[in-house]
């Protein structure tokens, strides 16, 4: 249906403001990382990513991401991941069994961007279930895309019984449809449906991960660390 004719994409994480200390930040890190800091290796790896205190170097942040998740670090796996879902073009081929393995790793430790991305990957497989499974963790933590992936998986019934008031109120909790999509979708609940979706979101508040905070933190996150190991 037209109320779920949006797509999604792997994300990046810095998206926060450069600044004069960034150089300084990512030479810390790389000392760091090459005594074999996993968490370090992540922030040298996104910092290569996006160019962040060094010349953007895309080979030179995959091999670091292979570091980090080596380390046993979830969000180097997750960057890992996106790198093998597509991302890495002209670095690594794509490998999508690859991608959810490393995209699990960073979801099991409740990262909520590879929540939603492992979700979407089993969604591509016809694994409703499991899409819901993690769109469900996802969506806990307030995350739109995977509200959304909700919405519709409920709103047709795949995966699990089909329930037009919880596809309505993850449909308008995401945030993510115009107004006129939202009140097309109200038109077609019951009473007792729409007064069911509203008592859900009533009720309904995010819980975001110390994880899921700490890599929308991006730069900033990395400078903490290096103020942290310092003291």
């Amino acid at each position: 249906m037209k109320f779920f004719a949006l797509a999604f994409s792997c994300l990046l994480f810095f998206s926060m403001p450069a600044s004069a200390n960034d150089a300084d930040t990512f030479n810390a890190m790389v000392a760091l990382a090459n005594k074999g800091d996993a968490e370090a290796q992540y922030h040298v790896g996104m910092m290569y990513n996006n160019g962040i205190g060094t010349q953007q170097d895309r080979r030179q942040a995959f091999e670091w991401f292979q570091k980090s998740a080596a380390s046993n670090d979830p969000l180097g796996a997750y960057k890992l991941g996106c790198y093998y879902d597509g991302q890495g073009a002209g670095v690594v081929e794509s490998n999508v069994d690859q991608a959810l393995k490393y995209k699990l790793v960073a979801a099991e430790a409740g990262y909520s961007l590879a929540q939603h991305d492992v979700g979407n990957l089993y969604d591509r497989r016809g694994n409703s279930e499991e899409a819901l499974k993690w769109w469900k963790k996802a969506g806990d933590q307030g995350y739109p895309g995977a509200l959304f992936g909700l919405s519709r998986l409920h709103f047709i019934g795949k995966g699990t019984p089909r329930d037009p008031s919880l596809a309505y109120a993850y449909f308008k909790l995401s945030n993510m449809a115009p107004a006129k999509h939202v009140n097309e979708m109200a038109a077609t609940l019951s009473e007792q449906e729409l007064r069911s979706a509203e008592k859900l979101m009533s009720e309904w508040k995010p819980r975001t991960t110390a994880l899921t905070l700490k890599a929308k933190g991006g730069i900033r996150a990395a400078e903490e660390y290096v103020k942290t190991i310092k003291n």
